[in-house]
């Protein structure tokens, strides 16, 4: 049984959740693109879907719009799929389990993924109507957003005739977002050896922490529970000799890492040092991030006695550490331009334990493109000096300000008709998909706008009704 039907606006409502039941984590959104191109086709809306999966949808303009300049409407299909560790939710194949107070919409222990699936939504609602007042539309819906941008980096937009883009991946009402940060993917490979030792195995953890999007929340100082756990092994390794068997946290580059863990198998005659330099790092810890991230609980666990077991040799520990450890990490810079917006910073999202090797994974973001070259030249100086491969990916562009938009000056326009007053003209450290889609059309004009969201890319992420009720008829206002 639906859980949305009676929440308002039902029309955006109903779709939002018809997308929530349809598994769409990035890399995972083949069933989500199939449904919006049955969408498209089962209302006789010309529609395209390419190899990235990447869907385009044109309607034509409503009665007495026909002839008017289209608009693009635009958003990305895929989320964040974050999940506490006590759900069990396979969220690669079932949908989310939606809950609401009336207040806001959430999914039960797993992230919402209202990034982006209310744009997605709201698209849908506008092209499901028969009565809504628009000009001719062009809904562009992307893949992997949230991973690198690839589907907007890949889509092809020559048959568009529009030169004005509202892009609907904004967090916050009341703000129209002009111009983003740049960003890139940066993969940190040590190549690890292995051996076989006896000892005792112990499990050093980190759980409780906010966590986040790296983009909106790295100025907030929060917890990276990646770094944290390699902190914590780093002073251990001080008392103790330890080697990890695995490290492994995070489940996405862009995300602020909220759990990780690494098994360790420590010398037996040091496990009480071991365990005594966790609790102290526990208690330091407790005590730094008091005000930032007060529910972060850093723990060991003895597993028992091993005997013969595979490990990383006690060098290349001690290199894996030593690399996380000196690794730059959150915010860099702050920008001189805009007061309050960080420039440059980078969070270090994912850590992997492979077969021969362990990999790092790095989202970097600067709206200063030299300033974003000179931070990945950092990471590639440390995996040098640390014997590591370095390779990067993802990149996209910044969005840079437009000192003259008809769109903007309209979109403000009728923000003031319809609440008395003006919205908010921000820049956003986050990446948009704005920038890459400007290099593909000439002279574009875009916008980005959403309703209030909270902790988006984690399990305590929250879409407010209110909110959404309030943009949809701002969307509406500004299509009419």
């Amino acid at each position: 049984m639906a859980v949305l039907d009676n929440i308002e606006p039902k029309e955006v409502f109903h779709f939002f959740e018809n997308i929530c039941n349809i598994p769409h984590g990035s890399g995972n959104v083949q069933k989500i693109s199939d449904y919006l191109v049955s969408f498209a086709k089962e209302r006789n809306l010309e529609v395209i879907q390419d190899e990235k999966l990447n869907v385009i949808i044109k309607a034509p303009g409503s009665k007495g719009y026909e002839d008017r300049e289209p608009v693009i409407l635009q958003g990305h299909m895929d989320m964040v799929a974050v999940k506490r560790d006590d759900c069990d939710i396979d969220m690669t194949t079932e949908g989310l389990r939606v809950k609401t107070d009336g207040e806001y919409v959430w999914a039960e222990g797993t992230s919402l993924g209202g990034d982006d699936g209310i744009a997605v939504a709201y698209c849908l609602a506008l092209l499901d109507s028969d009565t809504i007042p628009h000009p001719p539309l062009e809904v562009v819906i992307t893949t992997d957003e949230e991973t690198g941008m690839f589907g907007a980096a890949a889509i092809d937009l020559s048959s568009l005739k529009s030169k004005k883009l509202i892009n609907i991946d904004n967090e916050e009402e009341g703000v129209l977002l002009t111009s983003c940060a740049g960003g890139a993917r940066v993969y940190t490979t040590v190549a690890t050896a292995k051996e076989t030792v006896s000892g005792t195995k112990c499990k050093v953890s980190v759980a409780g922490l906010l966590g986040g999007h790296s983009g909106e929340m790295i100025i907030k100082g929060r917890g990276n529970a990646i770094r944290l756990v390699a902190r914590a092994l780093k002073e251990a390794s001080e008392k103790a000799e330890l080697r990890i068997a695995s490290f492994d946290g995070g489940v996405a580059d862009n995300a602020i890492p909220s759990t990780a863990s690494a098994t360790v198998v420590v010398k037996d005659s040091d496990v009480s040092a071991f365990e005594e330099s966790i609790k102290a790092s526990a208690a330091a810890i407790s005590a730094e991030y008091e005000i930032k991230d007060p529910d972060v609980k850093l723990s060991s666990e003895v597993l028992g006695k091993s005997d013969n077991e595979t490990v990383i040799t006690l060098a290349d520990t001690d290199r894996v550490l030593n690399t996380i450890f000196i690794m730059p990490d959150g915010v860099q810079a702050m920008s001189a331009a805009v007061a309050g917006l960080v420039e440059t910073s980078l969070n270090l999202g994912i850590i992997t334990t492979k077969e021969d090797c362990v990999v790092i994974e790095h989202s970097v973001r600067s709206s200063v493109e030299t300033a974003k070259e000179e931070l990945i030249m950092k990471l590639v100086t440390i995996g040098m000096i640390f014997g590591a491969k370095v390779s990067v990916s993802g990149q996209y562009p910044g969005w840079q300000f437009r000192p003259h938009s008809e769109l903007r000056d309209h979109m403000v326009e009728v923000y003031k008709k319809l609440y008395g007053k003006e919205p908010k003209i921000e820049a956003i450290h986050a990446g948009l998909e704005c920038g890459l889609l400007s290099q593909k059309i000439d002279d574009l004009d875009c916008i980005s706008i959403g309703p209030d969201m909270k902790d988006i890319h984690s399990p305590n992420e929250k879409l407010s009704i209110r909110s959404t009720a309030n943009v949809w008829d701002y969307i509406k206002a500004v299509l009419a």
